[in-house]
């Protein structure tokens, strides 16, 4: 589904809602025609068909609405880790000042090096659905630089748990941050959502208008409509893909106001 996510959102959004018009008049030839046609149509009762057609379209759109909001609450908490883990390499920029420079500055370095490499090297891999191995490499460059450092003074060991515990705290949000860029909505929920698309688009053939052109021009709002709605949690489904994603702001602003001593 990654591919997906190689188109321009307004590319994206435009195919979705193309796609759902087609199918909202292939519906109405396969459904309408037939059904006004055959001695059925006589029978049917608006009235009928719309208390039916309402059930299904409230159900339909309570799935809708709560796969937007759980997947806009996906994407606001990919967003704060991405801002919680440029806040941890400021604290860790910061907590290295306290070394003597002879050690200060390869680690400053260092972890310079490796907050560049996320916006220049992984962000645009993450977009692609990919994990950036290299960043790893960075990462261990830096952890063999601090565990290598032997403090000689109290207040220097005093600085360097806390150097520490803020290494440590970075690599789990790294961790989670990994985790997120494959995770989405599972794929039964999907077939679900694009199943109920159709059937109510089916479900929109079976009213009885006298105008076969009006019928297709009120099932295709129907149909913008829906294709819009599912644009937004394709969107929204995985935070780290595609042109609608986290932005590495957070980690650009530490670059500029924080390590600025190269």
């Amino acid at each position: 589904m990654v591919w997906l996510y190689n188109f321009p959102s307004w590319l994206l959004a435009l195919t979705l809602v193309l796609v759902f018009i087609a199918l909202s008049w292939l519906s109405l030839l396969l459904v309408r025609r037939p059904l006004q046609r055959s001695s059925t149509a006589a029978l049917i009762d608006n009235g009928t068909v719309g208390w039916f057609f309402s059930g299904v379209s409230l159900l339909y759109g309570l799935l809708l609405g709560l796969l937007t909001v759980a997947t806009w609450q996906n994407y606001t908490q990919a967003s704060g880790l991405a801002s919680r883990e440029a806040a941890q390499l400021s604290v860790l920029y910061r907590n290295l000042s306290g070394y003597a420079p002879v050690q200060r500055k390869p680690l400053h370095a260092q972890l310079r090096r490796y907050t560049q490499h996320i916006v220049q090297r992984s962000w645009p891999n993450q977009r692609l659905g990919i994990i950036d191995d290299e960043e790893s490499t960075e990462f261990m460059r830096l952890q063999t630089l601090l565990l290598g450092y032997g403090p000689d003074t109290t207040a220097h060991e005093l600085i360097h748990q806390q150097a520490l515990q803020a290494f440590n705290n970075l690599a789990e949000l790294r961790r989670l941050r990994a985790e997120a860029i494959g995770g989405g909505v599972p794929a039964v929920i999907w077939w679900v959502v694009l199943l109920g698309a159709l059937l109510t688009l089916v479900f929109a053939g079976l009213f009885v208008v006298p105008s076969f052109w009006f019928h297709g021009l009120l099932n295709s709002l129907l149909a913008i409509m829906l294709g819009l709605l599912i644009f937004l949690i394709v969107s929204l489904d995985h935070p780290y893909w595609g042109e609608v994603s986290v932005s590495t702001n957070a980690y650009e602003l530490v670059l500029k106001k924080v390590m600025i001593d190269f």
